[in-house]
């Protein structure tokens, strides 16, 4: 239990709550002093000791279930009524040379009776055999839940069980109760099934926790979009959050040296002739760095509107590191929605960008006539210190590419960049004409993930 304990304060001080030597030490003393079998004592006892800001109590309580609670499914679990359980136990008392109660055969009668508080400890040894210490991702869960209740040798248990049924019926059970028997074997592996996953989940929290920040931070990166469940969507904003700031304090280190100059080593040398060489006045080098104007052309398409939503995100973010931000999302038609970041904070203006832009959402891509009108209507705006960052995997559905099009941006533009989720394999594949507009792209990558648009944005700014 200490050791569970320590588990739980690395955890706590890892979110940012200060915890002492002292205050750990408290804890621990007034855990010896109550009953640990009453949940909500112990978890009063350490919640007293540890957290000392009302600011802190939604952490604790969001991890504290991650290391006390167990795992009993209630409502999930079916239990044998009074008379088969006392017959069914007689039954095994006499039993015990033909259906055995050593090894598996334990945890054979515990899934029959119904006993759920006490599988977790099965579970436990059977993740420990398959090891959850890459356990990191929700996308995991699935495959570590299937690893961990197949560990379990289910087609000897449903041998034991027909063992069994034949040994009640020559004591004279009826089929109704035999029936009764089997039916609650087959509940319970499925609610047994449901308790591992509830372990795995909790596990992999667990591990996310625990692991350092910027370990976290590095998972986070590496994470595919468009696999994100809900949980991992709201980590990834923060993650993105701070990403953004990270990528300003480099650009405001960049602009103070900028501002302060390098040294000019021939010019300080031609200066100081007059005093033998030795430098008493130096000469700095100053360059004039200009800020880039940034147009996003996002497709908004359901293959694609990940990677848009956070470049969106990541974009406004910096967007005081920017000349000029304006953002366009489309999908067989352009539609500008800069305004909705001007009058709402980022996040409301993603949602709005991804929901009420005034084009038609649900239909097909058209590349070609999306770039056409991006000609006809903006782009007398496009200037020498523009960027265009398109994102989109150039899936045009057999339209017309009208590359042309494209050929004029970039012949305005500072550069096109394309981001593409979609492995280089894949282009050219299908109804995909990424092929016909390389030749007028600056630059073109694959993203598909957090890291692929950090450095993206990092080379167009640094």
């Amino acid at each position: 239990m200490e050791e569970r304990v320590f588990d739980f304060i690395g955890a706590l001080r890892g979110r940012g709550i200060s915890i002492s030597p002292a205050e750990t030490m408290d804890g621990l003393r007034a855990l010896s002093l109550i009953d640990f079998h009453d949940p909500l004592v112990f978890k009063s006892a350490l919640k007293s000791t540890l957290v000392k800001r009302a600011k802190d109590g939604d952490i604790f309580e969001s991890l504290f279930p991650l290391y006390f609670y167990g795992l009993e499914a209630t409502g999930e679990v079916e239990g044998l009524d009074e008379e088969l359980r006392r017959k069914l136990l007689e039954m095994m008392d006499g039993s015990h040379s033909r259906t055995g109660c050593g090894g598996i055969d334990s945890f054979f009668f515990l899934l029959l009776l119904g006993e759920g508080g006490q599988w977790e400890s099965f579970i436990r040894q059977a993740a420990g055999e398959v090891g959850t210490s890459q356990l990191v991702t929700r996308s995991q869960v699935g495959m570590y839940t299937r690893r961990i209740f197949d560990a379990f040798n289910w087609d000897r248990m449903e041998e034991q069980l027909e063992e069994l049924l034949s040994a009640l019926r020559e004591d004279g059970w009826s089929e109704e109760e035999i029936g009764k028997l089997e039916e609650m074997f087959e509940r319970n592996r499925e609610a047994f099934r449901a308790q591992v996953r509830r372990y795995v989940e909790r596990e992999q929290a667990r591990n996310m926790e625990s692991a350092p920040s910027s370990a976290r931070m590095d998972r986070l990166m590496q994470l595919p979009l468009s696999l994100l469940d809900e949980t991992e969507l709201q980590l990834m904003r923060e993650a993105v959050r701070q990403l953004a700031w990270r990528l300003r304090n480099k650009l405001t280190l960049r602009e103070r040296q900028e501002k302060r100059g390098k040294l000019d080593l021939r010019s300080t040398l031609r200066r100081n002739m007059q005093h033998g060489g030795i430098p008493f006045h130096l000469t700095l080098k100053r360059k004039r760095v200009e800020k880039v104007e940034l147009m996003v052309l996002c497709d908004v398409s359901s293959s694609v509107s990940r990677v848009s939503q956070f470049m969106l995100q990541f974009v406004y973010s910096i967007q005081d590191c920017l000349a000029k931000v304006r953002s366009f999302v489309f999908v067989d038609q352009l539609g500008e929605v800069t305004d909705f970041f001007r009058e709402e904070d980022i996040e409301e203006g993603v949602r709005m960008a991804l929901t009420q832009a005034p084009i038609a959402y649900y239909t097909r891509s058209d590349f070609g006539s999306v770039f056409r009108s991006f000609c006809d209507n903006f782009l007398q705006d496009v200037g020498y210190r523009t960027y265009i960052l398109i994102i989109g995997d150039a899936r045009n559905n057999q339209n017309d590419p009208q590359t042309w099009a494209l050929e004029k941006m970039a012949e305005r533009a500072k550069g096109i960049i394309w981001l593409n989720p979609e492995t280089k394999p894949y282009w050219d594949t299908g109804d995909s004409v990424m092929g016909d507009y390389l030749p007028y792209l600056k630059e073109a990558r694959v993203c598909r993930n957090l890291k692929d648009l950090e450095e993206t944005v990092s080379s167009l700014l640094l």
